[in-house]
């Protein structure tokens, strides 16, 4: 059946995007609480190994500050992640922490999604999307 599908379709069409958006902010609450206190460089670097499989083959774009810092800014003012201000090669740079809120959000997503993957339509689905039993 997608034998007939071009693959640009995939690169044209935008739900990749829209579904690699719906977990990049949880994807980026993981990496500070597993990498922090870290710099928006390298929470763009680990995105983009994460990615790294679509950025290749074209699908997604690599990682840009424009669309990562006001991500973190939100952050900051929900109170998600904490910054300190660090002087690094003679520039001011902000490293990254994630807060008890930040982490709190973090076990709340992974309970919700260890439930859903509990019940009978989710078993379902994660069963075939995911190809395990």
């Amino acid at each position: 059946m997608t034998n007939n599908i071009d693959p640009e379709f995939v690169k044209k069409d935008k739900i990749v995007q829209h579904t690699v958006n719906g977990i990049s902010r949880f994807l980026i609450l993981w990496i500070i609480k597993n990498s922090g206190p870290i710099h928006g460089y390298s929470i763009m670097k680990e995105l983009d190994t994460f990615f790294e499989i679509l950025i290749e083959s074209g699908t997604l774009k690599k990682s840009i500050p424009s669309k990562i810092y006001p991500i973190l800014k939100n952050m900051e003012e929900n109170e998600l992640i904490h910054c300190d201000i660090k002087i690094q090669d003679n520039k001011q740079v902000k490293f990254y922490t994630i807060t008890d809120k930040g982490e709190f959000l973090l076990e709340y997503i992974k309970n919700s999604y260890i439930n859903i993957r509990k019940s009978n339509h989710g078993s379902q689905f994660f069963n075939d999307f995911l190809n395990v039993e």
